[in-house]
C-alpha cells in the first residue's frame, strides 16, 4: 500500500504548503551520499491480512510555525503535533498517538500494512534537525500501543527541508519499510526489527509514490509519470539503474499498483481509473468533483477495495467496487491553516 503512500504525500499534481523547521546552518546529508548497508537478508513472512472494510485511519502533520509578531519573516517557535487515530467511517478522532523519545513531532508521512493495525509514522527530531519513522501498533479499538523510533539512515534538515516530501511503504507482513526523500533522492529499505537495510543512491531520482509488491521483494515507484519496479534482493547500490519501466501513464497524477500486483489505479484528477498492467481499457471506478490541486497522496487498504487521499484538511475516501465517494475534515484547530494537509493511510 502507499504513502501510501506512503500516502503516502507528494504526487505529481501539487504539494500543500507545510510548515517545516528552521534549517541548521550545517549543510545536510542525502540519503545519496550515506554509505550502504548491507542487501537485507529478506526473510519474507506472511502477509498481513486485510480486515474487511478498513475500521481506522492514522492521520499525521508537521510541526506548527508560530510568527510573532504576524508579520515576522522567520517563525519564532513552533508547536509539535502528534499523529490521531481516526474512525474510518465518520472521521472522529479516536485517540492521539504520543511520539516516542527523541522525536519531536510527528510529519505529514504515514504508512500501512495491509491489517490496518500496524503503522509506520514520520516524525522530526526537533527544529532544524533530522528525520525518522517511528511504529505504532493498534488494538481492535483502535487504542495505540508504544510508539518505537525506526533505526534507518535518514535525511537530516537542511535549507530545503523536505516539506513532508518523505515518503514512505511497509512491506505486506509489515516487516520491512522502504522510503525516499524527494528532496534527496535515493531510496532505503530498513528491516524495523532488526534494523538491518540497504541504501540505494540516486540524487535526482525523485519518487512521488512507492508500494510493495505481492511478493515482499519487490517494489512498485512511481517517478516521472512512469510506474517502475525495483528488485530489492539484488546487490545494486544506485537507484536508476535498477529500476525498470512498467508502463508510461502521462495523464496520471498519481498511481498506485493493486495488492495482487494485477493492475493500477490511476487518479487523473476528475476520475480514479482501473488500467490493467496487462493491456486493455481502462475501467473508470469513480468520478470525481474535486480537482488534482493539493493532492495528498492515494493509497489503497490491504483488499485493493477502498481508496483513500487527502486535500487540504479533508481526508476522501473511495469504494472502488461501487464508486461512493465520502469525505470529512480532519480536526485542525484554528493554528493549522488552510494550506495545511496531512499525511493519512489506513
Amino acid at each position: 500500500m502507499i504513502v501510501a503512500a506512503l500516502a503516502l504525500t507528494g504526487c505529481s499534481g501539487g504539494h500543500t504548503k507545510r510548515a517545516v523547521p528552521p534549517a541548521r546552518s550545517e549543510a545536510a546529508t542525502p540519503v545519496a551520499t550515506q554509505r550502504p548497508l548491507p542487501i537485507p537478508r529478506l526473510s519474507v513472512y506472511p502477509a498481513l491480512r486485510p480486515p474487511g472494510t478498513p475500521k481506522f485511519i492514522v492521520a499525521a502533520t508537521a510541526p506548527v510555525a508560530v510568527f510573532d509578531p504576524p508579520s515576522a519573516k522567520d517563525a519564532t517557535s513552533y508547536i509539535p503535533a502528534h499523529a490521531v487515530v481516526l474512525d474510518a467511517e465518520t472521521g472522529r478522532v479516536l485517540h492521539t498517538i504520543t511520539t516516542p523519545p527523541g522525536v519531536f513531532s510527528s510529519w505529514s508521512v504515514v504508512a500501512a500494512a495491509p491489517d490496518d493495525r500496524t503503522f509506520v509514522i514520520g516524525g522530526t527530531t526537533g527544529p532544524g534537525a533530522g528525520f525518522t519513522f517511528y511504529t505504532v501498533r493498534l488494538d481492535d479499538q483502535g487504542r495505540p500501543g508504544t510508539a518505537r523510533k525506526v533505526l534507518a539512515p535518514m535525511p537530516a534538515a537542511g535549507p530545503h527541508s523536505p516539506d513532508g516530501e518523505l515518503v514512505g511503504a511497509l512491506s505486506p507482513d509489515g516487516r520491512r519499510l522502504a522510503f525516499t526523500s524527494m528532496a534527496t533522492g535515493g531510496l532505503v529499505v530498513v528491516d524495523i526489527v532488526t534494523h538491518v537495510g540497504h541504501t540505494w543512491a540516486g540524487h535526482g531520482t525523485h519518487i512521488t509514490d512507492l508500494s510493495w509488491a505481492k511478493d515482499g521483494r519487490s517494489l512498485w515507484l512511481w517517478t516521472g509519470q512512469t510506474l517502475k519496479t525495483l528488485d530489492t534482493t539484488r546487490p545494486d547500490t544506485e537507484l536508476a539503474p535498477a529500476l525498470r519501466p512498467v508502463a508510461n501513464l502521462p495523464d496520471a497524477f498519481d498511481a498506485v499498483v493493486t495488492p495482487d500486483d494485477r493492475a493500477v489505479i490511476v487518479f487523473t484528477g476528475s476520475r480514479i481509473e482501473r488500467r490493467s498492467l496487462d493491456g486493455g481499457p481502462a475501467q473508470t471506478l469513480a468520478r470525481l468533483r474535486s480537482a488534482a490541486d493539493g493532492l495528498g497522496g492515494l493509497t489503497l487498504d490491504g483488499s485493493g477495495r477502498f481508496a483513500l487521499y487527502t486535500q487540504g484538511w479533508r481526508i476522501h475516501r473511495v469504494d472502488l467496487a461501487t464508486g461512493r465517494t465520502a469525505s470529512f475534515a480532519v480536526p485542525a484547530g484554528k493554528r493549522q491553516g488552510k494550506g495545511d494537509a496531512p499525511g493519512a493511510a489506513w
